[in-house]
């Protein structure tokens, strides 16, 4: 289920997240972004914000965090091309 979640698109990871998150389901939606900001680019993962940037870029960052510092930075590199305040 994790590897399925992470291939769909963008748009559709952040609506899971947004769910998950709405049914109070934080251990999942941590196991998701972790496994999605490792396996996708920091550009795909900035674009899985558009659905709520508001709820899901701090999500995204948090996630990234917890893969490297390096990968945080490229993914708040990539949220403030894709247009998201960080």
């Amino acid at each position: 289920m994790l590897r399925q979640g992470v291939a769909r698109p963008p748009g559709e990871v952040g609506e899971a997240v947004l769910g998950l998150t709405a049914e109070r389901r934080h251990r999942e939606v941590r196991v998701l972004l972790d496994a999605y900001v490792r396996a996708r680019t920091p550009e795909e993962a900035a674009r899985s914000a558009e659905p709520d940037p508001q709820r899901l870029v701090p999500l995204l960052l948090e996630a990234a965090q917890g893969v490297s510092d390096e990968r945080r930075w490229d993914l708040v590199h990539a949220l403030r091309v894709a247009g998201f305040a960080t």
